[in-house]
């Protein structure tokens, strides 16, 4: 068993693991700071994920999900939670877009990169961390970044969060209260205790309060990217 600290979304955790960290693109997030708190998986709970995956994955990656989640689950007492999308910075500000998997989040960042050339980098491109601090929230790149290994260690101010759809065109919009509570809802991680359901479900309202939400369906082309950036801008009147 090794011992790394890693610095997430600012915080210094301390991870317990068998698996070695290139495993989980750990490089950049190393640190020598004093954690602020610690997690490790069992052999039984490695187990118990490869069976969820129905053995279709290695071992090392069960062992490094069920990691991401205890360090997720952290993060709640240092107001930060997991939220399933993929993460663009333009011009230092973060945009997130969320969907079900299989929707087009990677593609859709993707033509993010393509149009704004080196004014965008790729802050995670499957699991980032939404933190507050003094206030604002941050998107945070993590070492966990999906299977394309897309992202870095960044934390930039969150501009907008988009609510990815497939449509015939492209077009962005705010979204109304109920959708953005039933599809953000499915795409965070929820914790179990009470303690931890209490911070998560403030979190999540005081993102929905302070951070613009929209819709954005679009037909996965290139110009699907300007469209919903624009979009975004006209509607913040940037």
């Amino acid at each position: 068993m090794s011992h790394t600290v890693l610095s997430i979304a600012g915080v210094p955790v301390g991870v317990e693991h068998r698996s070695p960290l290139d495993s989980w693109n750990c490089g950049g997030h190393e640190t020598g700071a004093t954690p602020c708190y610690t997690v490790s998986a069992g052999e039984d709970e490695v187990q118990a994920e490869w069976e969820r995956l129905h053995r279709r994955f290695t071992r090392n990656a069960c062992e490094g999900n069920c990691l991401y989640r205890k360090v997720c689950l952290g993060m709640l007492d240092y107001d930060g939670f997991l939220l399933h999308a993929a993460a663009v910075a333009v011009d230092g500000a973060g945009y997130v877009f969320t969907a079900p998997g299989g929707t087009g989040k990677s593609t859709h960042a993707g033509f993010w990169m393509e149009e704004f050339g080196p004014r965008a980098v790729m802050v995670n491109g499957d699991k980032p961390i939404l933190r507050r601090l003094d206030g604002s929230f941050f998107v945070c790149g993590s070492p966990w970044r999906g299977k394309e290994r897309l992202g870095n260690g960044d934390m930039v101010p969150l501009r907008a969060v988009c609510l990815l759809e497939r449509g015939a065109v492209n077009e962005v919009y705010p979204a109304d209260i109920d959708t953005v509570l039933d599809k953000i809802f499915r795409q965070v991680l929820m914790p179990e205790t009470p303690k931890q359901v209490i911070l998560q479900l403030d979190l999540l309202d005081c993102l929905i309060r302070q951070v613009p939400v929209y819709r954005l369906r679009c037909n996965l082309s290139k110009n699907a990217a300007m469209t919903a950036y624009r979009g975004i801008h006209q509607s913040q009147g940037v």
